[in-house]
């Protein structure tokens, strides 16, 4: 499977690029590996599953461009507030609703555990057409 760069993608620079590489896309579903093997403190994860929602949602058909911004986040939990070592977004189109992508995102540890879950909005960056 070949994905471009995720920092060629997002709108962040190093060292906010939280996502390194992205190893599974079946186009409603993306899976990357972490920049890094932490620690990481639970808004770290966040971040990072945002960043993987970001990249799912430019991948769609009339997607979002790099500058998109996070609108909201729901149903956030928590399973760890901090962890060592690598983890892996997990993010998948729930629904667009008008001209944004609302995801659901997951973060888990190299054994599969979850660090955490919820849901992102994403929309067009201001003066941005959808």
């Amino acid at each position: 499977m070949s994905f471009p760069d995720p920092a060629a993608l997002l709108r962040h620079r190093p060292p906010a690029v939280l996502v390194r590489e992205v190893v599974e896309f079946d186009g409603q579903r993306l899976v990357a590996t972490s920049n890094g093997a932490g620690p990481w403190t639970w808004p770290q994860l966040l971040e990072g599953g945002a960043q993987a929602a970001g990249l799912l949602a430019g991948a769609q058909p009339r997607g979002l461009g790099r500058r998109a911004v996070v609108a909201d986040y729901r149903g956030v939990r928590l399973g760890a507030p901090m962890h060592a070592g690598a983890v892996r977004f997990v993010a998948t189109i729930e629904r667009r609703v008008l001209h944004c992508w609302r995801c659901r995102i997951a973060v888990h540890d190299a054994s599969g555990g979850l660090l955490l879950e919820g849901t992102v909005t994403l929309a067009p960056a201001s003066g941005e057409a959808p």
